[in-house]
């Protein structure tokens, strides 16, 4: 996993909006074609890369990441350029204001822009200090009115993300847009790889790179259907609260542990003997762990194992500070050992009882 941090820079650069994620899929796509066995598109944009087994009547594991990020879509385009939006997925409105972004036009055009604000010195007494309503708040990208951004391409319904590019910070803790979910994407590839350098396999492996997460999980329902799998794993990148202000016991998760193992979420309670499985897995191949606190949050899982007759479904995540913000951070040695625990579940889970 030599160059981790080129695959999540490749990713995260990558505009993938949920309902727009065609971008991030012709990438992934790129990636695991030669891994794999088979490699389908649905009607909602998943893809589905399979790994067959040799073994009759083998039984089928599910891996899912989900491809989509939490953007914005224009929504409106006032007379004087500027452009109204609408928000895409679970924002903090806080953190809007005066943000540079992309709008990526119907024709792929990337067109920049800011998240226009008032500075302090026109603000009123009272605005001071206050957050601003998502509603109030516009786009410019320096049109003068409605003719020069019809010019550039940008009409109602493009939609739009933050515009900073991946980096590297201290030691092995890297920088960029959409962590969440381009981590568990690249994690995904990276078990994608390992599985097609290895022997035969005694299940059926279909990695499902999913769309609509940030909306609902409704890609994951339809591709649970699809693959009607007896067991799953879901790979995300969640929160870590490892940062001042944070009571540890108010951390989901802590970066440089290892992948967080979740327990149960506000839609998911995981199978215990898969909990138990990946954590019997972590110390058996000495990987670092830890498991997701509190019960918080909610994954793909939520639709996964639910689906048909309900599937044993576990879910593991490398912690990322800031998500569902312009810029989050992960560490390269918690990304790698995420790979090596969903490497070693998806050679070993036949050995559960379904």
């Amino acid at each position: 996993m030599k160059d981790a941090a080129i695959l999540l820079e490749e990713l995260c650069n990558a505009h993938g909006v949920s309902g727009y994620e065609d971008e991030v899929r012709a990438i992934v796509e790129r990636h695991v074609r030669p891994l794999a066995d088979e490699v389908q598109v649905d009607p909602l944009g998943n893809l589905i890369a399979w790994r067959r087994s040799a073994t009759p009547n083998a039984p089928t594991l599910m891996i899912d990441a989900h491809l989509d990020e939490i953007g914005m879509v224009v929504s409106y385009v006032e007379a004087s350029g500027f452009l109204r939006f609408a928000l895409v997925g679970g924002w903090d409105e806080r953190v809007l204001p005066a943000h540079a972004v992309t709008i990526r036009t119907r024709e792929a055009k990337r067109i920049r822009g800011v998240i226009g604000v008032a500075p302090p010195h026109i603000q009123k007494d009272g605005e001071r200090g206050k957050p601003y309503a998502a509603e109030a708040l516009f786009i410019d990208v320096g049109a003068r009115n409605r003719d020069e951004v019809a010019a550039l391409g940008v009409r109602v319904g493009d939609s739009a993300v933050p515009d900073y590019p991946f980096a590297r910070l201290a030691g092995d803790a890297v920088v960029g847009k959409a962590l969440d979910n381009r981590a568990g994407c690249a994690a995904l590839i990276e078990i994608l790889r390992y599985l097609a350098g290895t022997g035969p396999l005694p299940v059926n492996v279909a990695t499902v790179f999913s769309t609509f997460e940030e909306t609902g999980a409704r890609g994951a329902k339809v591709a649970a259907h699809t693959v009607s799998p007896q067991i799953a794993l879901v790979l995300e990148g969640t929160v870590a609260g490892d940062f001042p202000g944070v009571p540890e016991g108010r951390s989901p998760s802590t970066q440089g542990r290892g992948p967080a193992i979740t327990l149960m979420d506000k839609t998911t309670h995981c199978a215990p003997k898969v909990v138990r499985f990946l954590e019997e897995l972590a110390l058996r191949d000495g990987i670092p762990h830890q498991f997701k606190t509190p019960i918080s949050g909610g994954t793909d899982a939520a639709r996964i194992h639910i689906s048909r007759g309900g599937v044993l479904t576990g879910v593991i995540s490398v912690p990322c500070r800031y998500i569902h913000s312009p810029h989050a951070t992960l560490r390269l040695s918690d990304f790698e050992n995420t790979v090596l625990l969903g490497a070693a579940f998806a050679r070993e889970c036949h050995q559960l009882e379904f």
